[in-house]
């Protein structure tokens, strides 16, 4: 390589490690602010509303999430700055690299390999796993979810592990690389609303529009109730001693859809047994819909 063409080369490769260190930046601050005012825009961490009999830290579970993520993505920002180091000096050595012995360059390589491959290859797929997660949408500080029939808030995301503030208080903690692999019904993906309906079974010889008539009030009486739309109610099977009921209704919180679901079953059996209606069971279904215009 001719010594002008070097220059040239340092010259490319040096602007270009420039811009990389600086999008790099640029990119994280943005991502970090935008997930900070996104906390900041919640009320609480709570799946369900209740409050801890000690409130007395003085510092709040949204106050602690900020400072997660500005933690979380400053780390995410040193690692990423000293690949981009690396990989620039790399760049910058590679003409010089034929006055490096081969025996030393493989010598070097083989320790890293096996360093990297077998002792360190735990942590690394747990960071690279928190790094995806932490720009990935599909999980938020803040969202409500449920993973493996566990349902709660996800309280922290780090390079290591996520947790998710269960509904009574207690803490699930997964590991980053088994995260990345989980399914997760994420209840606030797109927007807060969901759509919660109670599943039923009546006997056959009760009267259908009163059944109707109960059900449909049960919804309209809750206060989690959101009124946008009027509650739908559906014989969804005929089974060999019952009819299957469905009724359904809107709310825009995961915290009031636990509300509302409560509110719904608990006045639909006082009404039953004030009427004499011969129930069979119970069940409720939380998960999200569209909501109609």
């Amino acid at each position: 390589m001719t010594p002008k063409i070097l220059v040239i080369y340092l010259s490319i490769v040096s602007l270009i490690g420039l811009f990389a260190i600086w999008w790099a930046k640029s990119t994280l601050i943005k991502i970090k602010s935008n997930r900070s005012k996104r906390i900041r825009k919640l009320d609480s961490f709570d799946s369900i509303e209740t409050s801890a009999p000690d409130d007395s830290s003085g510092f709040s579970e949204i106050d602690a999430a900020v400072g997660n993520i500005e933690n979380r993505f400053s780390i995410i920002g040193k690692i990423t700055i000293f690949l981009i180091v690396t990989i620039w000096a790399i760049a910058l050595a590679f003409p010089f690299l034929n006055s490096i012995p081969a025996a030393l360059i493989s010598t070097l390589v083989a320790i890293s390999s096996v360093v990297l491959g077998i002792a360190a290859r735990p942590l690394i797929e747990n960071i690279i796993a928190g790094v995806v997660i932490s720009f990935s949408k599909a999980i938020r500080v803040g969202d409500t979810v449920v993973i493996d029939e566990h349902y709660g808030t996800v309280e922290d995301i780090s390079l290591n592990h996520t947790i998710i503030k269960l509904w009574n208080w207690k803490r699930l903690i997964i590991p980053s690389s088994k995260m990345l692999s989980k399914e997760v019904l994420n209840l606030t993906y797109h927007d807060s609303y969901i759509w919660v309906h109670i599943a039923f079974y009546v006997s056959y010889d009760t009267n259908l529009d009163q059944v109707k008539q109960i059900a449909i009030e049960s919804v309209q009486k809750s206060d989690n109730f959101l009124s946008k739309e009027m509650p739908g109610f559906w014989v969804m099977e005929m089974e060999k001693d019952a009819y299957q009921c469905w009724i359904a209704g809107w709310t825009n919180s995961a915290t009031k859809a636990w509300n509302l679901a409560s509110d719904i079953r608990t006045g639909i059996a006082m009404q039953f047994q004030s009427e004499g209606i011969r129930a069979h069971s119970f069940g409720v279904d939380i998960s999200p819909h569209p909501l109609k215009p």
